[in-house]
């Protein structure tokens, strides 16, 4: 529905303007004349206004989302009616949407994409803890204010949207890229669907593209289910092994192989902001040690302590240890005793046939024994012969006369060496576990101390007081190493401490920690002159955080040349502050002609465009069986077409042929095949009935040579209606979308 400026709601919100539109509401810029303030005001559309189930349902998540207070969320400060009108007031945000963002600045940088995806993360562990999932994690629903705030909006409401809307609203149209491989499926959706569509989130700012494409939502949900996400490095070579790691195990497709938790996640990336080069060791070790396990990159998971560990090891060796040892004394008993008996007693004969036996197994001799063998001194030894009264008679060993079963006492004999042994090895072995545990840091509840049974959890990004808390509830002490500035923490937050987290120490063990004494302050540089990569890798060297940039025209500066920067030079600056640089777009009102860059590599397109005063956005790629690997498939604006100097070109890049099996060749009297011949088509696109404002536009072909995007970019309202070139082999279809609602599909054949 429709509200013309200046209308009132419940006689208190004022209309200013429009500034949006979805699948659910229209989006207002109004006035709440009782506070004073300006607010945002999303209208339900007309065709939910029937349906009282959805109003109930939507009216209730509203309120939930209502009750969430965080920096990370925009607040939801009243729902209500006003006869036929359902609305939701919220809080309004200077700025625009992370999808937008991602359109004219993407791919980020790894640090930038950290930095977006903690913000957001955390208002998912805000919203979490709240039993709130909000179902419908997207660039679109989150918003970047000019201060550089990131916000997530329209919690709770997709739930609402959920049960009888999402299907068949065409909201769904840009949700199906975000979606879980369990709403995809229509199952159970939980916490872990907003942590897999987070990952996708990260994976399209860090790569400027999203991984799964298709022709409708169905195709694209299914590669959701199916296909595996595509190589991240393949887009964005600079992308740091942390963060890969940790989109990885975001998007995982089965949720149990996903971070448990959202605070898992986000305690990841606060790990991997301080090593966006190679990542942290926890983080390595999720990817290699945890890829084996759960086919993801590592990350913090449910684990069992090492005490614990430890503790089941010992038990295991001491059960094992304990049933060998009854095994083999039981066998001892068994087999020995009638053999003592014999060699004490010596009142059993040898008979004939055990005679005939030995000399036919030894062929008449004796069984040899080794000189090295003592064991009928180690018997005289342990039981000697006690001294006669009568000196001059000598007394009686059975063991020392020539009718004594040498064999079999021996057989006796080995059998209890052998025994001790064994019992003798399992001990030695069982100590030797128990000490190196012991040193490593284990416990061992009743064979070692139980002071070293304390896990160190983390103690950078808290205040002081607040682990100082913690700290005395583990039993464990700390202490203030000292205060330092710091380019990532606030004044008065932890930003070291001199114990790893899951170390094992002892209780009342002290740990040193270092304070913030806030962010660390730069000298803003000059970067007038400067080209835009040359000034935001500058002053994301520095502080940290990438500059808002805006495009003007400028009559005397170089395309992509920075003309003015806020603050100026000498400013000190920090990761806190407000920076941005003024780009040249060239002259204005000068018209330029696009040059045809199609097939050739992409150095030399950079090279033609920028030449003629055009910018080069985005480049992506794509599959080609006809265009040779490494050269330009497609242009966003068609050659030959002239448009305002400054304008930006997208490009997609072949990654050559895909390897398939090759077909037989086909019988020698079959006529060749003819090739498809290529040729360009124009199309006219239209704005919406009533639409104004920014637009997005998205124009597909789909041709013999496969599916690609042929525009894809923001329009001004004031732009339309104007036509596009699009150019392909044989026959193939052409489909437009303006704002992910399809306008229109047509099918053409290229080769008339």
């Amino acid at each position: 529905m429709l509200l013309n400026p200046g209308a009132v709601l419940s006689g208190r919100y004022e209309i200013i303007e429009k500034i949006g539109s979805g699948g659910m509401a229209v989006v207002y810029r109004g006035k709440d004349h009782k506070l004073d303030r300006y607010v945002t005001i999303k209208v339900l559309r007309e065709e939910y206004i029937g349906d009282e189930d959805f109003i109930a349902r939507f009216r209730t998540e509203a309120c939930s989302a209502a009750r969430l207070s965080h920096p990370n969320i925009v607040r939801v400060y009243d729902v209500g009616e006003d006869g036929e009108i359902n609305f939701i007031v919220m809080e309004y945000i200077h700025g625009d949407t992370l999808k937008k963002a991602i359109k004219e600045k993407a791919p980020f940088d790894s640090r930038s994409t950290i930095n977006v995806g903690i913000q957001i993360a955390s208002a998912l562990s805000q919203a979490h803890k709240s039993h709130i999932v909000h179902r419908d994690i997207k660039p679109q629903n989150i918003l970047v204010g000019t201060d550089g705030v990131v916000k997530v909006t329209d919690f709770g409401i997709a739930r609402a949207a959920t049960a009888s809307t999402m299907t068949t609203t065409a909201n769904a149209a840009g949700s199906v890229h975000y979606f879980s491989p369990e709403q995809a499926r229509g199952g159970y959706v939980d916490e872990k669907s907003d942590i897999y569509s987070l990952g996708i989130t990260m994976f399209e700012m860090i790569t400027g593209v999203l991984p799964f494409q298709g022709n409708n939502s169905v195709s694209i949900a299914l590669k959701h289910i199916n296909d595996e996400l595509p190589n991240i490095r393949q887009y964005n070579p600079n992308c740091s092994p942390s963060l890969e790691g940790i989109i990885k195990k975001a998007t995982m497709k089965k949720a149990d192989e996903r971070y448990a938790t959202i605070d898992q996640l986000l305690a990841d990336l606060i790990r991997a902001r301080t090593d966006t080069g190679g990542g942290s060791k926890k983080q390595q070790d999720a990817d290699g040690n945890g890829a084996k396990a759960a086919a993801a990159a590592g990350a913090a998971g449910v684990r069992m302590s090492k005490r614990a560990e430890a503790a089941a090891q010992l038990r295991a060796a001491q059960e094992h240890a304990e049933g060998e040892k009854r095994a083999q004394a039981q066998h001892t008993k068994e087999t020995n005793q009638e053999d003592l008996d014999y060699i004490r007693s010596h009142k059993q004969k040898k008979t004939a046939e055990g005679i005939r036996k030995a000399e036919e197994d030894h062929q008449g001799k004796m069984p040899r024994i080794s000189k090295e063998d003592d064991y009928e001194r180690e018997y005289v030894e342990a039981e000697p012969v006690r001294v006669s009264k009568r000196p001059k008679k000598k007394r009686r060993n059975p063991r020392l006369e020539e009718d004594f079963d040498n064999e079999q006492d021996r057989k006796a004999e080995r059998k209890v060496i052998i025994a001790a042994v064994i019992t003798a090895l399992i001990l030695i072995g069982l100590i030797t576990v128990v000490g190196m545990k012991a040193l490593s840091g284990g416990g061992f509840g009743g064979f070692v101390s139980e002071e070293k049974d304390i896990e160190i959890p983390e103690f950078i990004g808290l205040t002081y007081e607040e682990a100082e808390k913690s700290a005395k509830l583990l039993g464990i002490e700390l202490v203030q190493e000292g205060e330092d500035y710091n380019n990532y923490y606030d004044e008065g937050y932890i930003f070291y401490q001199s114990v790893r987290e899951g170390a094992m120490v002892a209780k009342n063990a002290k740990i040193g920690v270092k304070v913030s004494l806030g962010l660390t302050s730069e000298d803003m540089p000059d970067l007038v002159g400067k080209t835009e990569k040359e000034a935001t890798e500058k002053i994301v060297s520095l502080v940290g955080i990438s500059p808002k940039l805006e495009y003007v025209f400028d009559e005397e500066a170089e395309v992509e040349e920075v003309v003015e920067q806020e603050p100026k030079k000498g400013t000190k600056i920090n990761a806190n502050s407000k920076i941005t640089l003024k780009i040249s777009k060239g002259k204005e009102g000068g018209n330029v002609v696009v040059p045809n860059v199609v097939n050739s590599t992409e150095a030399q397109a950079r090279r033609d465009l920028e030449a003629v005063g055009l910018i080069v956005g985005s480049v992506s790629q794509a599959e080609s069986d006809r265009v040779e690997k490494g050269k330009v498939i497609t242009q966003t604006i068609a050659a030959n077409r002239e448009v305002p100097s400054g304008s930006v070109v997208n490009l997609v890049i072949s990654s050559g042929a895909k390897e398939i099996a090759q077909p037989p060749a086909p019988p020698t009297d079959t006529a060749p095949s003819h090739t498809a011949s290529s040729g360009t088509k124009y199309f006219t696109v239209n704005v919406p009935m009533g639409s104004d404002g920014s637009i997005y536009v998205k124009v597909v072909k789909s041709d013999e040579s496969g599916t690609y995007s042929v525009i894809d970019e923001y329009k001004d309202a004031s732009e339309f209606p104007y036509s596009v070139a699009v150019t392909g082999t044989g026959s193939g279809t052409v489909t437009c979308y303006v704002d992910n609602v399809e306008q229109w599909s047509q099918s053409v054949n290229f080769s008339e």
